[in-house]
């Protein structure tokens, strides 16, 4: 699997000193500051308020002044590490003391930060109820009042965790054949019996959790109302139910009324805005 991440040479962040304060500083974080890796591919921040940032060379916690790091320890059976150094995704569960981390090619993890224990879920042959595939592209939480997450996978679809019992179920071709494909970059829980699902090269997706269906939307060259760009890399619903979509080619906004999408250009450099980049 290859990903194509945006690169800076800096990580900044906007700290507000003061709620009252009319001035901000810009704190600059990067290797010389002790983070793992310049290349940073997603940011969470944890019940307790310390900031979570998986890189392209392992995962580091911001506690405020310092950077922890963790990266995969080369002891065979040793379960106090995390599995993979190149990383695509962190998401702070808001019921557990746990970051779920998405890694590039070893699979799933979970850090029980007060614990200080990781769980590795990885794709086991033997088992037809473990991860499908270890390249996991993103996570979401689910919203089906149960105690579940979704993650993507690059090559074999959607995957629904079971965080009780640790089994899998496959949402993929073979499960669910009107999917356009099994490649994915990303996955959303709407919250309202829908998964959003952005797809490599085959556009974005709508699966109904209630009949199974699928409606697939791809780029149509010269309808502008059509998605803009076929990698979708990130999906975000905001507080009104919009439904946003980074991809290779821009912005778009969903519009679920007449089944299209508005895009958004920047006029001043005459290409599209986006949300977020691989």
């Amino acid at each position: 699997m290859k990903k194509h991440i945006a690169s800076t040479l800096f990580l900044s962040l906007l700290s507000i000193l003061q709620l009252t304060a009319q001035s901000h500083s810009v704190k600059k974080l990067g290797i010389e500051q002790g983070l793992s890796n310049n290349y940073v591919v997603s940011i969470t921040q944890d019940k307790q308020g310390f900031l979570w940032f998986a890189t392209e060379e392992g995962l580091n916690k911001f506690d405020g002044t310092r950077f922890i790091t963790y990266y995969k320890n080369d002891l065979p059976h040793d379960n106090q590490g995390i599995t993979g150094n190149e990383l695509n995704r962190v998401y702070a569960d808001s019921k557990r003391p746990i970051i779920w981390i998405a890694t590039q090619r070893d699979g799933l993890n979970a850090y029980n930060y007060d614990e200080q224990t990781f769980t590795a879920y990885q794709h086991n042959p033997e088992n037809p109820h473990s991860l499908i595939t270890n390249d996991v592209t993103d996570i979401s939480p689910s919203t089906q009042n149960d105690d579940g997450l979704w993650v993507s996978t690059y090559y074999r679809g959607i995957e629904y965790l079971n965080i009780n019992n640790g089994q899998f179920t496959h949402y993929n071709r073979s499960t669910v054949p009107s999917l356009p494909s099994n490649q994915t970059w990303t996955v959303l829980d709407g919250g309202d019996n829908n998964l959003y699902i952005g797809h490599v090269g085959s556009g974005f997706s709508i699966f109904s959790l209630k009949d199974k269906s699928v409606k697939n939307f791809q780029n149509e060259t010269g309808n502008p109302t059509s998605l803009p760009g076929n990698d979708v890399f990130c999906i975000i619903k905001d507080a009104n139910g919009n439904i946003w979509l980074g991809t290779n080619n821009g912005l778009a906004l969903y519009n679920a009324a007449n089944d299209n999408f508005i895009t958004f250009r920047n006029n001043k450099n005459d290409k599209y805005a986006t949300l977020c980049s691989r």
